[in-house]
């Protein structure tokens, strides 16, 4: 399990939710590319593709479901039957284009949905969900459920204040959860400590803490060129600049057991009554 001469931890991060202060930030790109990065360690990684009615990982993977998870929902089919096998053995539960958010699934759906997922996790060594932008219903109760939560941004102000508002809806509905910030479309990891110290300062202000810089991924030529082709950058161009940047983030992911305990799996805490009001 080794890199450009650094070797991956064994500790898993978990299930970890990535979400995007506003859309268009890259928080998909980044969610593959992690989950790619982790695969080709021989972890057994598990993606999810949170925005459950809004098709796009398997897009970018190039991939074409024979069914999705609204064939789960309606019980035609097993969880089994419709994750898809991705590069570097990684494991895709796709969306379904026009299927209802979890939000709005009534009760029977979205418990036997979450009981699949729980069980489909339990294999695994890692859970990635890619959410939903903003700061809708669905997104905030998969943000409340995983362990840690990576909170995507680009240097553009609108995306700052967009972020700011991400931190502080998610800590006045739990202020022990664990946010880190990955600042993307940079121009360079010096742009990306001054987007960080700019948030920081804010939310330290304002919200008495501040989240942690992850990493920073530069702007890169090569990241819109593997979306157009619909396969991972670690993939096609594992040298590039924003490739490197993506290992390095994967790589303090696993670098230890971070943040407060949390009991039970991230499907059970999310099936639970507090995260369950999150989602009516």
């Amino acid at each position: 399990m080794k890199r450009s001469g650094v070797t991956a931890s064994v500790a898993g991060p978990g299930a970890i939710a990535v979400t995007g202060s506003k859309g268009g930030v890259g928080k998909s790109n980044l969610t593959l590319n992690l989950a790619v990065a982790l695969g080709r360690w021989g972890r057994r990684v598990l993606l999810v593709d949170g925005d459950l009615g809004l098709a796009n990982l398997d897009v970018l993977l190039g991939l074409v479901p024979r069914h999705t998870v609204e064939h789960v929902v309606t019980g035609e089919v097993e969880l089994g039957d419709v994750l898809l096998e991705g590069p570097c053995g990684i494991r895709l539960l796709p969306a379904a284009s026009g299927l209802p958010s979890l939000a709005r699934l009534d009760g029977a759906a979205r418990q036997c949905l979450l009981t699949a997922l729980s069980q489909a996790a339990a294999g695994v060594d890692d859970v990635l969900i890619d959410t939903g932008a903003g700061l809708g219903e669905a997104a905030l109760a998969l943000q409340l459920a995983a362990s840690r939560v990576l909170l995507v941004t680009t240097p553009e102000p609108t995306s700052l204040v967009d972020a700011y508002a991400t931190l502080k809806v998610l800590w006045s509905a739990d202020p022990g959860k664990l946010v880190e910030l990955v600042v993307n479309a940079a121009q360079d990891d010096e742009e990306g400590r001054r987007v960080h110290e700019q948030i920081a300062r804010a939310a330290k202000h304002f919200l008495g803490r501040a989240p942690e810089l992850l990493g920073t991924v530069c702007c890169d030529p090569r990241v819109p060129d593997a979306v157009r082709r619909q396969r991972s950058l670690l993939e096609l161009y594992p040298d590039s600049a924003a490739a490197q940047a993506y290992e390095r983030i994967a790589m303090r992911l696993t670098s230890g057991d971070v943040g407060r305990p949390m009991a039970g799996t991230f499907w059970e805490r999310l099936m639970a009554p507090a995260a369950e009001g999150q989602l009516n």
